[in-house]
């Protein structure tokens, strides 16, 4: 076997590579103006899916799901940012009990941080999967995350990975952010993807 040809192994791994890197690096750009996340994050997943079902290209793909995305996504997305700056002011505030590592401020953070990051695992590739409205969405999503608490609990890992490096890992940080910025968006929602077409297909049948 040549392998460098088109077909080898080695070839299709850096071509999933770059097609990473370059998804990584639209999304985030397109994450930085917060009205537009909620669409880059669809358009990810959606040309993500694509990519395992072997349908269109990278580039073209992602930008064309992106225009589609843009005003349907834009609640979700705003919703999802909204979510995540009441819950960091919610940690801002029981910072004090955290810090005197109280049982039940640590109780109470993890139940609301499961209410707000459970469904966020869920809400994105749903809607990048089926045409639905924002409030069906954000519900499925919730039910779901309880459902597949596995698949959850996974995509949630993936997710934190790189910040939990950087704590554990200081030394490393700058290394970590260059990493981050060209495959720490990208590679876990590629990872997630799998396991989400596994769980849309259960419903699917």
């Amino acid at each position: 076997m040549n392998l460098l040809s088109n077909n080898s192994p080695i070839i299709r791994f850096l071509e999933r590579v770059f097609d990473l890197v370059v998804l990584n690096l639209m999304t985030l750009l397109l994450c930085i103006p917060l009205v537009t996340a909620g669409a880059a994050m669809t358009a990810l997943y959606k040309t993500l899916f694509d990519i395992r079902e072997q349908k269109g290209r990278t580039v073209p793909g992602y930008w064309q799901a992106f225009r589609a995305e843009f005003r349907p996504a834009l609640p979700l997305g705003l919703l999802c940012a909204v979510a995540m700056a009441a819950y960091g002011g919610y940690l801002m505030l029981l910072y004090p009990k955290l810090a005197a590592e109280s049982a039940f401020a640590w109780i109470a953070v993890s139940a609301v941080g499961a209410l707000f990051f459970f469904p966020m695992t869920f809400v994105f590739p749903l809607f990048a999967r089926y045409q639905n409205t924002v409030r069906g969405t954000i519900v499925n999503a919730f039910l779901l995350s309880l459902r597949h608490l596995p698949v959850t609990l996974a995509v949630l890992a993936m997710q934190f990975l790189p910040a939990a490096l950087i704590l554990l890992l200081p030394a490393y940080t700058p290394v970590l952010i260059l990493v981050w910025l060209f495959i720490g968006i990208s590679l876990p929602a590629y990872l997630a993807s799998g396991l989400f077409r596994r769980v849309f297909q259960h419903y699917a049948e």
